[in-house]
């Protein structure tokens, strides 16, 4: 009885968590070396229950913890992980959303414009 009670319990657990994807995700962070914005892209998973009914709270969430970060802390592994465990506590202290796991599925940084544009000055295909 208590094994039958034991994996009826687990499966409810598992059941009742859900996964929402976040894909193309961008938004401005700043660059300590460059002293300028910069564009990153990420791509996530979020495990957790109700994350797909409270997806727009995340993305607030996200919006909101991305921008306390520097692009130098993003690309190490240390501040992909605090990134993580800042979007937990967040949406856990402001909307009472639980989450279990974040998956990092992509993260690049984008060129701003004007390094474009300089890069193709440089290459003389960009006439002033």
């Amino acid at each position: 009885m208590k094994k039958f009670l034991y994996i009826f319990l687990v499966m409810a657990i598992s059941l009742s968590a859900q996964m929402l994807n976040i894909d193309d995700f961008s938004s401005e962070v700043f660059s300590r070396v460059s002293k300028k914005p910069a564009t990153i892209n990420l791509n996530l998973m979020v495990e957790g229950r109700y994350v797909e009914d409270e997806s727009y709270k995340i993305v607030d969430a996200l919006n909101i913890v991305i921008g306390s970060f520097y692009l130098e802390d993003l690309i190490t592994s240390q501040g992909k992980q605090k990134l993580k465990e800042a979007i937990k506590a967040y949406t856990l202290s402001k909307y009472s959303i639980d989450i279990d796991n974040i998956y990092i599925q992509k993260m690049q940084s984008m060129p701003n414009t004007q390094e474009i544009i300089d890069a193709l000055k440089k290459e003389g295909m960009c006439i002033k």
